[in-house]
């Protein structure tokens, strides 16, 4: 999925005082590309990500998924766009409190029903982050790392064309959080996805990854093969 944005403007209200989140970015995010976002807390970070799931929308200025002009899509178009082809990771792991790990996973698909096949592949998933035997457990059974691990399998079952990373490993230790992005990265290769990634921890940055810094709103650097990669 290729990405494009142009000249994007974010704005909020807040009483009378008017907050300019973002003040014109513009960049793009190749297809199969894997980015890291980074800068200080309030630099527009997350909000780009939510644009970017249609989860808000600009004050002005486009993004174009694919040639194709969010701000032409209808209602359904976005609903099919972040149902389908967006998988979100964020730091409030949204998992349903009576639910096992398992069931967490295929949530998303549990209204149109779910078979063999679909749970087979939950379950691998649950495996590759490490939950093998917490598959039966409910969240207030699971730490807050484990908890994570649940949301990133959660998001990557659909096999998103996108994927929308906040803070991924934020609840992590060192070992785990190397674990996750080496996931992300098998699968974006797999699935040819893009993975976009907010984040403050570059120790998981990867001499090929595309680097974006950003600072109070606006992209100060863009920089591929140069990220570290201790």
């Amino acid at each position: 999925m290729r990405i494009q944005i142009q000249n994007l403007h974010k704005k909020y209200q807040r009483g009378d005082t008017e907050l300019e989140v973002l003040r014109g970015i513009s960049c793009e995010f190749r297809a199969g590309s894997f980015n890291f976002i980074l800068g200080p807390s309030g630099s527009g970070k997350s909000t780009l990500l939510y644009l970017l799931g249609v989860l808000d929308q600009p004050t002005s200025g486009k993004i174009l998924i694919d040639g194709s002009a969010i701000d032409s899509w209808d209602e359904a178009k976005r609903n099919a766009y972040r149902k389908n082809d967006v998988g979100f990771i964020f730091q409030n792991f949204n998992l349903m409190s009576n639910l096992s790990a398992l069931d967490n996973v295929l949530v998303p698909f549990l209204p149109q029903g779910v078979d063999q096949k679909l749970t087979q592949t939950a379950m691998q998933l649950l495996e590759r982050v490490g939950l093998k035997d917490r598959v039966d457990h409910k969240p207030n059974h699971l730490s807050g790392g484990e908890q994570q691990r649940v949301a990133i399998a959660r998001a990557l079952l659909k096999k998103p064309q996108l994927i929308l990373a906040d803070e991924p490993t934020g609840e992590l230790d060192s070992v785990s959080g190397r674990m996750i992005f080496d996931l992300l990265r098998e699968l974006g290769q797999e699935q040819n996805a893009t993975i976009i990634i907010v984040t403050h921890d570059e120790r998981h940055i990867h001499p090929k990854d595309i680097v974006h810094r950003i600072q109070d709103g606006l992209f100060i650097d863009s920089i591929e093969e140069k990220g570290s990669s201790q």
